[in-house]
């Protein structure tokens, strides 16, 4: 299993208590994902990709950040991140945060 080391908004709170979160590959069949994710709820993160043009609002110190998605509505820019912009589908690479707080990188 690779893993990778991102970090991860809080919401509000400052830049220095950003905390690091890690990610993975899926790796269990969907049905038991399914199965799990059920007794609780789940929440979206995203990572603005490299190739995108709004790349560098996705950084911090030079590192990636996976963003809570907080909104999604109909439009060209459907995507609300916590840091407050608006992003296409093709722009961001999706997470869920697991029952075991690690990030899994949605395909």
């Amino acid at each position: 299993m690779k893993t990778t080391k991102f970090s991860k908004t809080g919401g509000s709170q400052p830049a220095p208590f950003f905390s690091l979160m890690s990610t993975t590959t899926e790796t269990e069949p969907r049905a038991e994902r399914a199965a799990r994710a059920e007794a609780k709820g789940l929440v979206l993160f995203a990572l603005i990709k490299a190739s995108s043009k709004y790349a560098y609002q996705g950084r911090y110190t030079g590192r990636p950040v996976a963003m809570r998605i907080t909104m999604l509505e109909p439009g060209e820019y459907p995507f609300h991140l916590d840091n407050g912009n608006r992003y296409r589908r093709e722009d961001l690479t999706f997470y869920v945060q697991g029952l075991d707080g690690q990030l899994v990188k949605l395909r």
